[in-house]
């Protein structure tokens, strides 16, 4: 299940969805802390494998998304 949340996540963020960590979270049963480890894993791989890609998040409300990285 954990590699299929994961997967889920990747997914949504790259299709371009944003993910409302709390509606994720209701909607697959997971604690917020698991949210927040799965969204580590997908953050990790952008960052080794899609170096011109960001994951972004918008807070209070805590909407994850990943957007493209500012050229130096």
């Amino acid at each position: 299940m954990k590699i299929q949340l994961i997967l889920l996540l990747y997914d949504m963020l790259l299709g371009g969805k944003k993910v409302v960590r709390k509606e994720f979270c209701a909607r697959n049963n997971v604690s917020e802390r698991t949210f927040y480890r799965y969204i580590k894993e997908v953050a990790l791989f952008l960052m080794h494998n899609k170096p011109g890609m960001l994951l972004g998040v918008a807070e209070p409300h805590g909407e994850y998304f990943i957007e493209q990285k500012p050229n130096d």
